[in-house]
């Protein structure tokens, strides 16, 4: 948000950092009764609504394809990968590959339903503001 008193958001430090007198300074407001109606229109024009933006989010396999573009697990598929190469060359049944993939898709199961329930939840959130 852009204070009323016109100045850049560069010019402005984190709203956080502020003393209450700053604040009320910068938002050019009285904190015993806050905004007039006047006001209220005013920068509801100028800003819009004082309202969450909504997104669509993301798709249930999009959420699923994201846990494993994690940087370790794309290391331990390749690892995974070279392991099944070398025991197959060999003959040997590649059971140190499997384990590994078994491990990989385990964790991107339980992120995968972490993550969706999250989400769930954060929507639910989003409908009760």
């Amino acid at each position: 948000m852009i204070p009323p008193d016109g100045s850049s958001l560069s010019s402005v430090p984190a709203w956080h950092s502020l003393t209450l007198a700053a604040a009320i300074q910068k938002l050019q407001t009285d904190p015993d009764r806050g905004l007039t109606t006047q006001q209220v229109i005013q920068r509801q024009r100028e800003y819009g609504p004082n309202e969450l933006i909504t997104s669509s989010g993301r798709s249930s396999w999009q959420v699923l394809l994201d846990q494993f573009r994690n940087v370790m697990l794309l290391m331990l598929i390749a690892v995974a990968a070279i392991s099944a190469t070398l025991d197959l060359q060999e003959g040997e049944f590649p059971k140190d590959a499997l384990a590994i993939l078994l491990i990989v898709g385990l964790n991107g199961s339980l992120g995968y339903l972490q993550e969706s329930r999250a989400e769930k939840a954060l929507a639910a959130l989003k409908k009760l503001a």
